[in-house]
């Protein structure tokens, strides 16, 4: 949908409601979808997903805070096992008891290589879970580990029965847990339907029927708000922030995030295995314009690392490359690089706010070089496929969270993540280190430095801090935009 055409669908009338019961059915416009909804799927999209019927052991706020879930409480019995005490009358939605033996199938299973679990980096310190009885877990690990914490925020709680009764496959096409929804239908490319958990532990949800819909193009979404076909959205283009907030029945809600939008580079292919290259496009991109005109100075300018301001790790003595064109061309010539070699740069639309307008924005500056840059626009479904393949072409849009910690954000630069097909040996062992100690200092000495490393090898030309928007009808409470994309939606109410 052309941009142009918003402001005569927002003058149109709202499209026809479902036939449910008025202010029970709550619509969202989501910026992308999964192909599946197999938890461990990577993404926050598919977790936000997975995470309507699935609690966490640990969760998050929408600020990022940990407060407690499945798990009531947890104390360090000694400096490497953690133990959980479990919330007491929990069950699935299907009536069986949500117990230990749960937590200790979740952990294997995230575990297990052949489970291909997207989040296993998370936790890869584990050494075992064990129930010592049905309401309580230990957790073993195979060093001090200050994140532990932190990485259970990322994994849902999964149920044993069910997984084998109908495998992995079953769970992957109709997922069942302790959440606030139930499971109704699913549309790949389309719409989730769920329906409210009546028994739920933290309260019966307000709202009877939820229908996540996916509408990739932002002016869409947009205007499916403002016209009352949905009543939350996700990523509201910057440009039509101001047309939102003209529109009167509508607010748009946002959080400071810290995730740091890059555009990774694959060294795999040549010629981009040469870090002089690399670096050279980086001066080719001119991020203070494009944070200025396309993000109207929404967000920050990353500081050549993947942290962003504030952050555990985060390193003040690097700076952005400057925009410097001819030192850019004047690189790629001493590198002996081919002009004629063509180059994509891969984005999902709508993932991360602005992210096409950036990349063509960046594509329109290397061109300008004399390099041959296009941009690909891909479907959450075949984004998710080139991941798992590890095949994304030259250069591709990813959008790492830190959530405070620097090992979060770092992680996908190591081997462990696969999600990077940049490999350095000692920015690794740096990773296990910072990882394996209690002392906030020395982690974030060791994270200066990986950072520094990040900087001189430019496995992805760091771009921008970016914040999350949302668009929220007035008549919604309970929601709030979340830091970490993933919606919290137990407690939305339609009034």
């Amino acid at each position: 949908m052309k941009r142009r055409h918003f402001l005569a669908l927002a003058a149109a009338p709202a499209l026809a409601r479902p036939a449910h019961a008025a202010g029970k059915t709550l619509t969202i416009g989501a910026a992308i979808f999964p192909d599946n909804l197999r938890a461990g799927n990577l993404t926050y999209a598919a977790t936000s997903l997975v995470a309507q019927t699935n609690d966490f052991l640990v969760a998050r706020d929408d600020g990022g805070a940990l407060q407690p879930a499945l798990a009531l409480k947890w104390e360090a019995i000694d400096p490497t096992t953690m133990r959980f005490h479990l919330r007491p009358g929990v069950k699935f939605t299907d009536g069986v008891d949500f117990t230990a033996d749960d937590v200790v199938f979740t952990i294997g299973r995230v575990q297990d290589p052949k489970a291909a679990y997207g989040q296993a980096a998370r936790i890869n310190q584990v050494e075992s879970a064990v129930a010592v009885d049905k309401l309580t877990v230990d957790v073993k690990t195979k060093a001090i580990f200050p994140t532990l914490l932190l990485g259970l925020s990322d994994i849902v709680m999964e149920p044993k029965h069910y997984f084998e009764k109908v495998g992995a496959s079953g769970v992957a096409s109709k997922p069942m847990g302790t959440g606030p929804y139930i499971f109704e239908s699913w549309v790949p490319g389309d719409r989730y339907v769920l329906t409210a958990n009546r028994n739920y532990w933290g309260g019966a949800p307000k709202i009877d029927r939820l229908v996540i819909r996916a509408i990739p193009d932002g002016a869409s979404r947009v205007a499916s708000l403002v016209t009352g076909e949905s009543q939350i959205i996700e990523e509201v283009p910057v440009d039509l922030i101001d047309q939102v907030e003209a529109a009167g029945n509508v607010r748009v809600d946002s959080i400071p995030t810290t995730v740091g939008l890059v555009l990774t580079f694959n060294p795999r292919l040549k010629p981009f295995d040469n870090p002089k290259i690399r670096e050279a496009f980086d001066y080719a991109i001119d991020k203070p314009l494009i944070l200025k005109q396309i993000l109207k100075g929404r967000g920050e300018l990353l500081q050549s690392q993947i942290l962003t301001k504030g952050v555990l790790g985060w390193n003040p003595d690097l700076k952005a490359r400057p925009f410097d064109p001819a030192k850019a061309k004047q690189l790629l010539v001493e590198a002996g690089y081919d002009f004629n070699t063509p180059v994509q740069i891969t984005t999902l639309n709508g993932k991360y706010v602005s992210d096409t307008d950036i990349c063509n924005a960046a594509a329109g500056m290397l061109n300008k070089i004399g390099v041959k840059a296009t941009v690909e626009i891909v479907e959450g479904g075949t984004f998710q496929q080139m991941t798992s393949a590890q095949k994304w072409g030259a250069l591709h849009v990813n959008g790492w969270y830190s959530l405070g910690d620097g090992d979060f954000a770092s992680v996908w630069y190591t081997e462990a993540g696969k999600r990077s097909n940049w490999i350095d040996p000692e920015f690794d062992k740096m990773f296990v280190e910072a990882r394996s100690t209690n002392d906030t200092a020395e982690r974030v000495r060791i994270y200066h430095r990986m950072m520094a490393v990040l900087a001189a090898e430019t496995p992805a030309i760091f771009m921008f801090g970016l914040p999350s928007l949302y668009g929220v009808a007035k008549n919604v409470s309970g929601f709030g935009a979340s830091s970490d994309k993933i919606l919290r939606l137990a407690k939305a109410e339609l009034t």
